[in-house]
């Protein structure tokens, strides 16, 4: 009965948008004799800040995330993956000769930073099978021993939008003879007859080159777009015209992560060291900052927002929405902006709750001094969830891509408290 009342009263309002701290609009005396009005607010105390994720789960996300690049705002981001191989051909022909072995890397299209200029890639040994120490999961923190023996290399000028092409790193010739003998000899029969031989390869990009990050396609199956470590042979006495073959050892999906570093020494997020840690917006120039792969993330939390409670005995919130900019000037072809946001509720300690839902991107083109340029989340259920606590929520959200775990885009946002693109909430609260 009360939801039909106030759906009832909800039908005869006409929403007023307002600038002052709280304005009212009764609803007509003949309608119903009860004090019923809106209150539309738009002037919550925000309190803004950036903190760290303690670590992101990167194994399994199905990209090879590759690159290094410094950022003014975010310092010098480093990633480099982990690649553990399986191989399913294990009976080589008796008149097999082994040509050469090379790493294929397939490109997916995901690119960040400026890919006009090169960047070096090297190939090293991994020391340890590559495999969780506990639980399921490899994260961006996980890190392997690994050879300082160089196992190939290559330097190059990227195509990452043409996802039919593929960058082909030469390795060394030894380890594919050595390989191919102990298969054709039946010394490797079987997987963990390989595994126990090779335990696999990590892939690292050159921080003298700090130009762009790069994202490769693979999955644990032969495909013309697979990455996959290659061993060329041929069959001299074949009857084929082509007597060309290969073998593909692929990467295994759950043993493949990327180790992903953010060195982040003369920036304002240089203090982010744990993941309860937050840096206020006051300090970082009225900024909160977002960066996947990393695990920097946008904490914005209301303080006060139990005090609706306190407008009437008898009330509701009938609509609440988080509107916020990102920095104009920060971003360009090369850091463009996604077309939304995840949103998500943090507890006191930063630790993620659950995924609340979408900002949305809203961008005029015509508009020549980005004033349109906003996201947007419905935060009506939220809102509702805090005031109907029986207890107080020390909660707050956190805004971050929806890909962060293998990507590194990054967003600056403007804080609630400066400027004139500033964070606001808005709520309609229905008294009665």
């Amino acid at each position: 009965m009360r939801n039909s009342f106030i759906l009832l009263c909800v039908g005869f309002i006409t929403f007023i948008s307002c600038n002052d701290d709280l304005k009212t609009y009764p609803v007509g005396e003949d309608f119903v004799d009860s004090n019923i009005s809106v209150a539309v607010i738009d002037t919550f105390s925000l309190k803004c800040g950036t903190f760290m994720l303690d670590s992101i789960a990167t194994s399994n996300s199905g990209r090879i995330l590759l690159g290094s690049i410094v950022d003014g705002d975010f310092g010098r981001i480093t990633s480099q993956s982990y690649l553990r191989l399986q191989n399913t051909l294990f009976d080589i022909d008796p008149n097999a000769r082994y040509d050469s072995i090379g790493f294929v890397l397939n490109y997916d299209t995901y690119y960040y930073g400026d890919t006009t200029a090169a960047q070096t890639y090297k190939i090293h040994r991994v020391r340890r099978i590559i495999e969780p120490s506990e639980g399921l999961s490899l994260y961006n923190t996980t890190s392997f021993p690994y050879d300082e023996e160089i196992l190939g290399e290559i330097t190059f000028t990227p195509k990452p939008n043409k996802e039919s092409d593929s960058l082909y790193i030469p390795l060394n010739y030894n380890l594919g003879e050595d390989i191919f003998n102990k298969l054709k000899n039946n010394d490797i029969n079987n997987f963990d007859d390989f595994e126990q031989y090779f335990n696999g390869v990590t892939i690292v990009p050159d921080t003298t080159t700090n130009s762009h990050i790069l994202g490769f396609l693979f999955s644990n199956y032969t495909s013309n777009k697979n990455s996959s470590m290659r061993i060329y042979y041929t069959i001299s006495d074949d009857d084929n015209e082509d007597n060309d073959y290969f073998i593909d050892f692929n990467i295994v999906p759950e043993q493949q992560f990327n180790h992903i570093e953010s060195e982040r020494s003369n920036t304002v997020l240089e203090g982010l060291d744990t993941y309860e840690t937050t840096i206020s917006s006051d300090l970082t120039n009225n900024l909160i900052y977002a960066q996947g792969g990393t695990g920097i993330s946008a904490r914005v939390e209301i303080p006060y927002l139990e005090n609706l409670n306190k407008l009437a005995e008898n009330g509701t919130v009938l609509d609440g929405k988080l509107l916020f900019y990102p920095l104009k000037g920060s971003y360009n072809d090369d850091y463009p902006l996604k077309e939304s946001l995840t949103v998500y509720v943090v507890d006191h300690k930063n630790r993620i709750i659950k995924e609340l839902g979408q900002a949305f991107l809203t961008n005029d083109e015509n508009n020549e001094f980005d004033e349109k340029t906003y996201y947007t989340i419905d935060l009506s259920l939220y809102i509702e969830e805090i005031l109907n606590a029986t207890y107080t929520l020390n909660y707050a959200l956190m805004l971050q891509f929806s890909d962060y775990k293998n990507t590194v885009d990054r967003i600056l946002i403007e804080d609630g408290n400066a400027g004139d693109f500033k964070m606001k909430l808005f709520v309609s609260y229905l008294t009665y």
